[in-house]
């Protein structure tokens, strides 16, 4: 079964998702050749290893506590923390306490479009 994605001036509360949207679950909200916007649930203890996106990254964290390790250094974000990675930067992640992160990825101008 698809995924139902966000309509084009669609209003969506984060917190409370509509009934045909897992609230316990990563959640594609929207996708377009030029921006992506995922709205990920991560449980506590969670990891995810040093990975690059072909975009600018915006993570804002709704609730919970994840480590992000970027260019070697450890940032904490807790609920309403917002952070910003460039094309292709190196970042890991590690998740303690149940989170709810907002990511936004904008693919334009990536590698994808270049000659």
């Amino acid at each position: 079964m698809a995924q139902k994605k966000i309509r084009p001036g669609e209003v969506v509360n984060l917190y409370s998702l509509k009934e045909d949207m897992p609230e316990d679950a990563t959640l594609a909200l929207m996708k377009t050749e030029d921006m992506e916007a995922i709205r990920m649930v991560l449980p506590k203890g969670k990891e995810i290893t040093k990975h690059s996106v072909d975009g600018e990254v915006s993570v804002q964290c709704l609730e919970g506590r994840t480590e992000f390790t970027v260019d070697g250094e450890t940032h904490l974000l807790s609920s309403g923390d917002w952070l910003y990675l460039s094309r292709n930067q190196p970042h890991s992640l590690n998740v303690k306490r149940d989170t709810i992160l907002l990511v936004t990825i904008l693919f334009v101008g990536s590698s994808q479009t270049d000659n």
